[in-house]
């Protein structure tokens, strides 16, 4: 979903490294000696993509296995795992790159999304107690009551963190900040803490127009570019946010995180940040990407900046989510 849609929803109250070489191996050869969520579809699947399971390397210009891209991400410093919220395969990966990362030997912090930093006590409160499954974690940071889809669609990404010794936390500010500073701007932050996100820096003019363009058109063209405002500063608040909660909870061995896809974009969102708050350290980021019979060209499955180059370094391919059209229902309300 396109700038994380579940909180910008929220918000608005009206109204998303290191290169290596491509696996020598034929690539289904390769493919049925590694076993992974990938041999076992959650979503259903009619007619299948010849993409289907596959991850292609922006980098290289190829596809690679699953072990290969492991590496990859486990040799950089911030690693970032982009989802569709409401695809259970999505998560599944993300928690067999969770596992597959430290299996490399990387203690990475795992920063999510889902979780804001008013629940970082009850998160830190669960893992204190080590516990041996996530099951009860959704209840104890009361998941049901912020609007994301069922915990158990989440739980294998907390289980992969536990079972590897990874500390889970929270990386995204309360609904009711981002929607203060919807409605105003980032004066309303604590003294000191737009310039510490970086938030007194402009985005270049065409990364903010591109942005801008996106939130009207996810919202079915039915605001105009000047109603984008609040949800623009939104947007960056909570990027920026995610990037501070992975520099400083990954100051030791680096951070993964766990966002929706409109997050992870190298050109404007969470490595953004990243790039300027610590310059010279590795950011990769890899897009799950769901697809149909009718997806077959890897290369035109993944946004572009505005000079046409791919915003994620990796695109692993799983079945997509069939949705009903969004822009019915909000037609609709426009309407009234």
């Amino acid at each position: 979903m396109t700038l994380s849609q579940f909180r910008l929803g929220l918000m608005s109250g009206a109204l998303a490294m290191l290169a290596g070489c491509a696996d020598t191996r034929p690539y289904t050869q390769a493919y049925t000696q590694a076993t992974g969520p990938w041999q076992s579809w959650q979503v259903p699947v009619s007619t299948p993509s010849p993409l289907l399971g596959k991850i292609w390397s922006y980098k290289d210009n190829a596809f690679i296995t699953p072990d290969a891209l492991a590496k990859h991400m486990a040799a950089v410093d911030f690693a970032l795992l982009g989802e569709s919220h409401d695809n259970a395969d999505h998560h599944r990966l993300q928690g067999w790159m969770v596992s597959a990362i430290a299996n490399e030997g990387r203690q990475p912090a795992v920063v999510w999304e889902m979780f804001d930093t008013g629940q970082s006590d009850a998160l830190a409160t669960f893992q204190a107690g080590k516990p041996d499954h996530a099951d009860a974690l959704g209840t104890a940071v009361q998941w049901e009551k912020t609007g994301w889809p069922q915990w158990p669609l989440y739980q294998p990404i907390a289980e992969a963190s536990l079972s590897s010794g990874l500390t889970m936390y929270a990386g995204d500010p309360p609904v009711k900040l981002v929607r203060a500073v919807g409605k105003k701007d980032f004066s309303v932050l604590p003294a000191g803490q737009s310039k510490k996100l970086l938030l007194d820096r402009s985005l270049a003019t065409d990364l903010q127009n591109a942005l801008q363009t996106q939130i009207v058109k996810s919202h079915c063209n039915l605001i105009p570019a000047t109603a984008t405002g609040p949800m623009y500063r939104g947007q960056r608040l909570r990027d920026a946010s995610m990037a501070m909660h992975m520099v400083e909870k990954g100051a030791r061995d680096g951070a993964i995180l766990i966002a929706g896809t409109g997050h992870v974009r190298q050109d404007r969102a969470v490595p953004w940040y990243l790039r300027q708050l610590r310059p010279g350290k590795t950011v990769s980021s890899l897009m799950f990407v769901g697809v149909t019979d009718k997806d077959t060209d890897p290369v035109a499955l993944i946004p572009t900046d505005p000079n046409g180059k791919p915003v994620a370094d990796y695109a692993w391919f799983t079945p997509k989510v069939v949705r009903k059209d969004p822009c019915i229902a909000l037609k609709k309300r426009f309407a009234k």
